[in-house]
């Protein structure tokens, strides 16, 4: 592994230039231009540079694609949970669902070394394989647990804390389908996202069950927020599509459906039937409240965090740890249930 004086060589400055830039924090006596030298070197030679272990042992560092949406801020919760009554700290980094600043968060993560990286990565199926190795080599074989989280992870050397994808969403559509349903729209979250892919087919799987054929036209595309849940709502009214229920990826994209329902003067659910996935605490604030799939968002966090800590410890901890979903039925989609709000978990 390359030293300082690698990276003076390198770059072409002095050792001391090199110790103020990556090590003792006296680089505002830098210029940018030399700065940039310096970093450029490291990063060629894939310079990490020596932390002391207790301060590794400190810090467990936090990625998350958006921590606006209250699915994210719950899991954030529960890694704090943990943070905070072991006395370490937590590095939290937002990647707006884009792979490359995804990628330069963890590029600035191997300069702090934390004791464990908790991520929901947002990297292309194609390039799962590729980017796993990179992770491997540049923080698991170097001492740093990697936990992820929503999706399950059979790489060797990582540990994965996930839902049931495929059959969370299955049930939920088959709730539509026990209602008489047959014609039920869907709509597919980001189109980047494994999980995406996972719940889509978890659709197609209920109808395909229950003997219904699937129409390609009552699929609409969005983006997991609730703007893209109106207007993929919208499109499939304007364009005059027939169905009496429609399930979605999430249930920020289902409360945009049922605004631009009830806009069109559609009722919910005497009309169209909506479904949505996340059991996030705001699904019972609307009027009706929201039918759901409840994902256990806090104990995701929690758990995710508590493997690195069990890690640190030498404790042994399954590589893959299946979390259990459950269907939470309300008016959304049967007028006879529960319309009451929520009072807790937010």
């Amino acid at each position: 592994m390359a030293g300082m004086r690698a990276v003076a060589e390198r770059a072409g400055v002095s050792l001391s230039t090199v110790s103020a830039v990556l090590g003792n924090g006296s680089d505002k006596y830098v210029s940018e231009e030399i700065k940039q030298k310096v970093l450029q070197a490291a990063e060629e030679l894939e310079y990490v540079p020596p932390v002391k272990a207790e301060a590794r042992t400190k810090t467990i560092a936090v990625i998350l694609p958006i921590i606006t949406s209250p699915f994210f801020s719950n899991v954030l919760s529960g890694v704090e949970g943990f943070v905070f009554r072991e006395k370490k700290m937590m590095l939290y980094y937002n990647t707006n669902y884009e792979f490359e600043r995804e990628k330069e968060c963890l590029q600035m993560l191997k300069r702090q070394r934390p004791q464990g990286s908790i991520l929901s990565s947002v990297c292309p199926k194609e390039q799962e394989e590729a980017y796993h190795r990179w992770i491997r080599k540049h923080f698991i074989d170097r001492g740093i647990f990697v936990v992820i989280i929503e999706k399950r992870v059979e790489a060797e050397g990582f540990y994965s804390v996930f839902v049931d994808q495929f059959q969370a969403q299955k049930e939920a559509v088959a709730h539509l389908i026990s209602l008489g349903h047959r014609r039920i729209a869907y709509l597919y979250g980001n189109q980047k996202l494994l999980l995406s892919q996972e719940r889509f087919e978890g659709y197609k799987s209920a109808l395909e069950e229950a003997g219904l054929p699937f129409h390609k036209s009552l699929v609409r595309f969005g983006d997991f927020s609730p703007a893209s849940g109106y207007l993929a709502m919208r499109e499939l009214l304007d364009f005059g599509e027939e169905f009496t229920a429609v399930a979605s990826a999430n249930d920020q994209m289902a409360i945009g459906a049922v605004k631009a329902l009830r806009q069109t003067g559609k009722s919910v659910p005497e009309d169209v039937a909506v479904i949505g996935f996340d059991n996030l605490s705001v699904s019972t604030l609307i009027d009706p409240a929201l039918s759901t799939i409840h994902v256990p968002t806090y104990q995701m966090g929690r758990q995710a965090a508590q493997i690195i800590g069990n890690l640190m410890q030498g404790i042994s901890c399954m590589p893959q740890n299946i979390l259990e979903t459950s269907l939470i039925v309300r008016k959304s989609s049967n007028p006879s249930a529960s319309n009451e709000w929520e009072m807790f978990g937010w």
